[in-house]
């Protein structure tokens, strides 16, 4: 009869720490949920071409929107081409042995892409500021370029 209560004790001293375990987790979790504050839901900060969007009439927002995607959709073969050459680059970092100097083609034909499509997007932005007053410029100017230190070159 000894023999069967020591399993009996067992099989009940490990359920009660299993149960002490579980509920110290859910005791844990939910000081963790409670102690924590929420975040605080508010705009986001946005920069670049995102606030431009934001600050502008709805008209003129609608404009350069249309007037990204129409580049975009230009400049597919660039895109493509930047994409292709970086997953080059991974295929040579991940190779057995690095081929040093295709990747360094690779990476130069990434950057040769990139830069190519930033100096797309650029020039189309460079066509659709001459289409705004003088005062949605300023407001353009703005939201590109004057961010964070870049605030005190407007105070000068």
């Amino acid at each position: 009869m000894s023999d069967s209560r020591i399993p009996l004790k067992t099989l009940l001293t490990a359920s009660l720490v299993l149960n002490l375990f579980l509920i110290g987790g859910v005791a844990g979790g939910l000081y963790q949920w409670l102690s924590h504050p929420k975040p605080m839901v508010g705009p986001v900060v946005q920069h670049g071409l995102r606030q431009v969007m934001v600050r502008l009439p709805e008209q003129r927002r609608h404009e350069l929107r249309r007037l990204l995607r129409e580049t975009r959709d230009e400049s597919q073969p660039l895109i493509v081409a930047g994409r292709q050459a970086r997953q080059d680059a991974m295929r040579q970092l991940r190779a057995p042995a690095l081929d040093r100097d295709a990747l360094v083609a690779d990476l130069g034909r990434a950057r040769d892409a990139d830069l190519a499509l930033r100096a797309r997007v650029e020039t189309s932005l460079a066509d659709f500021a001459t289409t705004l007053p003088a005062d949605e410029r300023e407001q353009l100017a703005n939201a590109l370029y004057l961010r964070g230190q870049d605030k005190a070159v407007k105070t000068r």
